[in-house]
């Protein structure tokens, strides 16, 4: 399984929802803790994920990289942009600043690390770019993955 993670707003939706198009089966992991009971209000049981057989080639969530991943694909994104993101989605300040201080920390790359050698990790910045060149840069990633694993 690929994970997709990043903090809010980075587009992990987005490229789930491209990946979906392109044929390569992408599930958001909030829907799937829902279908496993996983879910209390904003809280994730993660235990509960690990020990269920989820089936999927790809998943998408900010904690997705604390799951049995093979790989995991890290999405940053510009500071400014991200805030703009996170404020029209009605976030109060400090989850804002909460966040993209866990971007400038890189707490989401170490958390990885802690379960996966560093070459299954990669981190994508989308910065000024737009998101189809994001796309093609996940989806050329996941294309090299398969070959590998084939």
């Amino acid at each position: 399984m690929i994970c997709i993670t990043g903090i809010p707003g980075t587009g992990k939706t987005t490229i789930c929802k491209m990946l979906n198009d392109y044929g390569i089966k992408c599930t958001g992991l909030n829907k799937i803790a829902g279908e496993y009971g996983a879910i209390k209000g904003d809280t994730v049981d993660v235990d509960i994920l690990i020990s269920q057989h989820i089936n999927c080639d790809v998943v998408e969530s900010h904690y997705s990289h604390l799951l049995d991943c093979q790989y995991v694909i890290i999405l940053e994104d510009d500071e400014n942009r991200l805030r703009e993101r996170m404020a029209s989605r009605g976030y109060i300040q400090s989850k804002i600043d909460e966040n993209i201080d866990a971007q400038r920390s890189g707490i989401v790359y170490y958390e990885a690390v802690d379960r996966l050698p560093r070459n299954h990790i990669f981190i994508i910045k989308e910065d000024s770019r737009s998101i189809d060149e994001v796309f093609k840069d996940v989806l050329n990633i996941i294309l090299l993955l398969h070959k590998k694993v084939n």
